[in-house]
């Protein structure tokens, strides 16, 4: 018996002997190279504030009421004046919203009464003194809105 168990231990321990070869570190091992990320370059580019006109909407002719817009060649200011007209009894508010070339867009509200009106100042960002497109919207008693007057203006 006891030659059975020196049989055993040896075959056990010759197995240990192959298992550990198996696994041992035989020397020196080249690393795999990690391919580096490939860099995209970002656009920091912000986009084009939208600077086009679009068309104003038809108002019945009991509600026409007129808005002027101008921009000062100097400064760049630009003034909105509320001009009144049949419908301007009608009127809730009056929305003015410049989109200056710089992106930044402004909103004030103009009261219904003639020649009221809302300065947009170079000075403030409201405005440029490049192009700027002005969009007032007047709003009614009825709870209808219609755009009265879409334009870009310039210093020239």
């Amino acid at each position: 018996m006891i030659k059975k168990v020196s049989i055993i231990l040896i075959v056990l321990f010759l197995g240990m002997i192959c298992i550990a070869g198996c696994t041992s570190d035989t020397g020196e091992s080249t690393p795999t190279p990690t391919p580096l990320p490939v860099q995209t370059p970002v656009s920091t580019s912000q986009p084009s504030p939208d600077l086009m006109p679009q068309p104003t909407d038809v108002i019945p002719t009991t509600k026409l009421v007129e808005v002027a817009a101008s921009k000062d060649p100097i400064t760049g200011d630009i003034i909105v004046t509320f001009r009144g007209g049949k419908g301007q009894n009608q009127v809730n508010d009056i929305k003015v919203t410049v989109i200056s070339a710089t992106g930044t867009t402004t909103t004030k509200y103009l009261e219904p009464n003639v020649n009221t009106e809302a300065e947009f100042t170079v000075d403030d960002g409201e405005a440029t003194k490049g192009d700027d497109r002005v969009m007032v919207t007047a709003s009614f008693n009825d709870a209808t809105s219609y755009k009265i007057y879409d334009d870009v203006l310039s210093r020239t």
